[in-house]
């Protein structure tokens, strides 16, 4: 409790300098020229002239300087109020979020010294403890995330951090703070102690075996990163203005405040954005997508500048007299980038997943499958009379129609003329034919006959009256573990067939589960749909040419990085995710994003069924568990390993 109400003191002082802070700010600003000191009159008087010319007064950077300040701090402030709510019992956490609250004074060191000093001097002494807490505590970011040191010899920088901060802030005008030392020490210490706190989370990163704390310092690394390169920017331009390379006068500075600055500020909040989710574990596992698209925008955003660049100085030289040569080159520039913008985004985007994440599936295309409209015009095929549509998937329609020697109903599964032309398509078709030929079980579908009638594939099957697993879950919500284990046992009986005879399913989800009355008054659970099953020693193979090996929400991580080579592990995957879905109503990844999706697969670990589901014994969670493990050695065997160990 005491622990808790000197947090709260330290907040609340925190608030009261930042409201002084901003103040000063304020009134900074809006002095007049005049009523400054006469040596800064001339500075003051060109600067509200460079305002002019943008339209502005002096009156605007005195909202503006304080408003910007406020988008810096607020979300540290804030970030820090929500970790403390939510983890003020767990030490670690309790002073991570105490050095986020005080982070905001700190921020606003030149500000809050000026004022206090003529207006509160007072306060004084209280600034310099604040500032002295927040600066100490910078040394928690040798333990980021868990609170220990790695390596353990860090310790002793943190006793250099608190020494340092003692002479910097209670010997303020001593040599004793290294801030009066000569140049460049003052720089070099603290490059020294940014390097050592970057040292210390990539050998974190690389050393520890913990999932969680990984995807932490993912999070952190990526914003500090981006943070990292804009003030790599900032420092060289500071560069070029020193050495004289690059002019700068008051209209640049006004200019560079409302562009620049900005930017800043924004890659600031997401830092405290990103610390809240790593401390409270809120959204890891989406970093490994934030990084992706990164890295594509990021090489999008070189290569704009890149453009721009050259054609300034095309520009330049083909029109040195010309005044409008600038403004020519930007509108040329942005004409060419809108022109190569997506061609070039979907090359970077391939690129980065193959490259960093092994990603062979090009979701960015669609399969056309999906645009076509191949609804019969008549309601007859070849000997077959009265057809019903029954389903349509993303290749064929499934119509229902009478056999004509038995009457038995059949499933007359159709594909359109347009998709029979494409050879890929009579590759998929011919694979189903092949493989529900081959395998004879009571839980496969049984193929009747196939052929081709007026330039349409087709295939007759059996006909099943009920619907299809999709549909069930759908509109029942969640089955109960009796039920889905039912289900399940024989959907694995029928994969351990296939897989003994050297089949690989490799599009295990609901839809492809239909659903029939059983001998035993149960429900009769078939397997279909085998368009991209694997044949072992085929010699044929399947491409994919914008088409998908598999579905987004079931496929598993080996698929998605080469589908070629998976095996029977990959249905079992599959068929966990299932198994999470029927028990639970709800997918166990779930983004609207077909990118976000596949890396999930790669690199989420797959949830507990037992937290949207209490009533599942915990064996069940942990069988779905492992059948969905990352690695396909961790999973079950066989699917009926799998199947039985629902129940324990």
């Amino acid at each position: 409790m005491l622990a808790r109400g000197f947090w709260i003191f330290l907040a609340l002082v925190a608030v009261v300098f930042l409201m002084i802070g901003l103040t000063g700010l304020y009134f900074r600003w809006s002095i007049p020229c005049q009523a400054i000191a006469p040596q800064d009159q001339a500075a003051c008087i060109n600067q509200e002239q460079a305002l002019w010319q943008f339209g502005l007064s002096r009156n605007f950077y005195a909202f503006y300087f304080p408003l910007g300040v406020l988008v810096e701090v607020l979300p540290w402030f804030f970030a820090g109020v929500l970790i403390f709510w939510k983890k003020s019992d767990q030490p670690f956490e309790y002073l991570f979020s105490m050095m986020l609250v005080v982070a905001g004074t700190i921020s606003l060191d030149e500000g809050v010294s000026e004022t206090v000093v003529y207006l509160y001097p007072a306060l004084w002494p209280v600034l310099r403890g604040m500032f002295f807490v927040g600066g100490s505590l910078l040394v928690l970011w040798y333990c980021f995330p868990d609170g220990r040191f790695a390596p353990r010899w860090l310790m002793w920088i943190t006793v250099l951090v608190v020494v340092f901060e003692i002479g910097r802030q209670f010997f303020y005008d001593t040599y004793l703070n290294f801030f009066n030392w000569p140049s460049p020490f003052p720089d070099g210490i603290n490059i020294f102690f940014g390097y050592s706190i970057v040292y210390s989370l990539v050998h974190r990163y690389r050393n520890t075996s913990d999932r969680v704390q990984i995807q932490q310092i993912k999070w952190v690394v990526l914003s500090v990163s981006i943070l990292s390169l804009l003030k790599m920017f900032q420092s060289l331009v500071n560069v070029l203005i020193q050495f004289g390379l690059l002019s700068w006068n008051e209209k640049n500075a006004i200019f560079w405040n409302l562009t620049w600055q900005p930017l800043l500020y924004l890659s600031l909040v997401f830092v405290a954005v990103s610390l809240v989710f790593s401390i409270l574990r809120y959204r890891l596992w989406d970093i490994d997508f934030l990084i992706n698209r990164s890295l594509v925008y990021g090489t999008l955003s070189v290569l704009l500048v890149a453009l721009l660049a050259g054609a300034l100085f095309i520009v330049s030289q083909l029109f040195q007299n010309f005044t409008g040569g600038p403004m020519l080159a930007v509108a040329g520039s942005a004409a060419v980038f809108g022109a190569i913008f997506q061609p070039a985004r979907r090359q970077v985007q391939r690129y980065v997943d193959r490259r960093f994440y092994h990603i062979e599936i090009d979701y960015q295309k669609i399969s056309p499958a999906l645009a076509v409209n191949g609804i019969m015009p008549v309601a007859n095929f070849g000997t077959y009379q009265n057809l019903e549509m029954v389903g349509r998937g993303g290749m064929a329609e499934v119509y229902k129609s009478a056999h004509p020697s038995t009457g038995e109903p059949v499933a007359i599964k159709i594909l359109p003329a347009a998709l029979s032309a494409e050879l890929e398509f009579r590759k998929r078709f011919a694979r189903e034919i092949q493989v529900v030929t081959a395998l004879i079980h009571p839980n496969i579908v049984r193929m009747l006959e196939s052929g081709e009638q007026d330039g349409r594939l087709y295939i007759v099957m059996e006909y099943l009256a009920g619907k299809d697993l999709d549909q069930l879950i759908k509109s029942g919500g969640r089955l109960s573990l009796v039920q889905t284990q039912a289900l399940l046992q024989q959907l694995a009986s029928a994969l351990d067939y296939a897989h003994s005879e050297g089949f690989v399913h490799r599009d295990i989800k609901p839809a492809n589960v239909l659903l029939g009355p059983a001998s035993d008054n149960g429900m009769r659970a078939v397997l279909t749909d085998f368009g991209i099953a694997k044949i072992s020693n085929a010699h044929t193979v399947i491409t994919s040419t914008g088409l998908m090996l598999g579905t987004f929400g079931y496929v598993a991580p080996e698929q998605i990085q080469e589908s070629s080579h998976v095996d029977g592990a990959a249905d079992i995957y599959a068929l966990g995710v299932m198994a999470y879905q029927m028990l639970t109503g709800e997918l166990p990844f779930k983004h609207g994003n077909a990118g976000a999706l596949l890396i999930a697969h790669l690199t989420q670990p797959p949830p507990d069924a037992c937290e949207l589901a209490p009533e599942l014994p915990r064996c069940a969670g942990a069988a779905i568990q492992r059948a969905m493990a990352k690695k396909p050695e961790e999973r079950f065997a066989t699917a009926s390993a799998f199947a039985q160990s629902l129940a324990g």
